[in-house]
């Protein structure tokens, strides 16, 4: 677990480091506290194993992992509040505009005994608890990455949408030729030193394009129940619950879940890790307000 906690604060570091574009419009520590103190105006606020305490303004979202976010009577938060991992203390006369999410022990507690009951009965139990550590440990990187560079993600799902069948055979294009790439590295001694970028390069692609699938599965969910848009963190979360519930469906789940690795690496890929928006056809002519 200390292992997957480093990686997760290396990836938080280098997509933060990527995508700042002011030093005030974002806050954003590892293993510290953060006050946003009365009267004091940010945009986004994101904490790992550090507590969020907040009694100014907050334009965008609220997040903390592994500990908990106070507001206080003051505080005014017009994004979302998510904790994974702590709980979320409101005082009277707090405002949130968005949505309130606190995932921490009791919840987990409760899906580790949901699927281990006697209806999951014939799953191993040590498959099903590296299913729920593989899914929280995505679903950490996957809130980082929609909070700290949602573009690309955008972008790459709009590729999905509009270039279905290329962006397909881009994905089985790229899988195909994964190893063979590998071993064409192996003769060179300068390649023998490019495999593992290779592998850094193919994992960070298909994690980003998956997440991206993701959003768009939670964005059609939400139209197939009729409600409206929501913010692409909600997406992107009810798409990850969806798509690990479809995993655990005899025969077909993996195929599932291969397919939208499949099409979001070739989304990354054809879109250059989401800095290449896909041409959009324009309209023959149009429509009445």
């Amino acid at each position: 677990m200390k292992k997957v906690f480093v990686a997760i604060m290396l990836i938080s570091t280098v997509a933060f480091a990527a995508n700042v574009q002011a030093e005030n419009a974002t806050i954003f520590k590892i293993g510290e506290d953060i006050t946003i103190e009365e009267g004091v105006r940010i945009n986004h606020v994101l904490a790992i194993n550090g507590q969020i305490t907040v009694s100014g303004t907050v334009e965008g979202n609220v997040i903390a992992i592994n500990k908990s976010i106070v507001l206080t009577r003051k505080a005014v938060v017009k994004g979302n509040i998510l904790t994974i991992g702590g709980v979320i203390v409101r005082g009277k006369g707090a405002e949130v505009q968005g949505t309130i999410t606190a995932i921490n022990s009791s919840n987990i507690s409760d899906a580790i005994t949901t699927v281990l009951s006697g209806e999951w009965e014939g799953w191993s139990w040590v498959f099903a608890i590296i299913s729920l550590t593989i899914f929280f440990s995505v679903l950490i990187i996957a809130v980082l990455i929609v909070v700290l560079i949602p573009k690309p993600v955008r972008v790459i799902a709009a590729s999905i949408q509009e270039e279905t069948v290329k962006i397909t055979l881009w994905g089985l294009l790229g899988m195909v030729l994964v190893v063979p790439l590998a071993i064409l590295l192996t003769v060179s001694v300068i390649g023998i030193v490019l495999i593992p970028l290779e592998m850094i390069l193919i994992v960070s692609a298909g994690l980003l394009g998956f997440i991206a699938m993701s959003q768009i599965l939670g964005q059609k969910l939400y139209a197939l129940f009729k409600r409206p848009p929501q913010h692409i963190i909600r997406e992107t979360f009810w798409g990850l619950v969806v798509l690990w519930l479809i995993g655990w469906i005899p025969y077909i789940g993996w195929m599932v879940k291969v397919l939208a690795l499949m099409m979001g690496l070739g989304a990354v890929i054809y879109t250059r890790f989401g800095s290449h928006s896909p041409k959009r056809q324009q309209p023959a002519f149009k429509s009445a307000p």
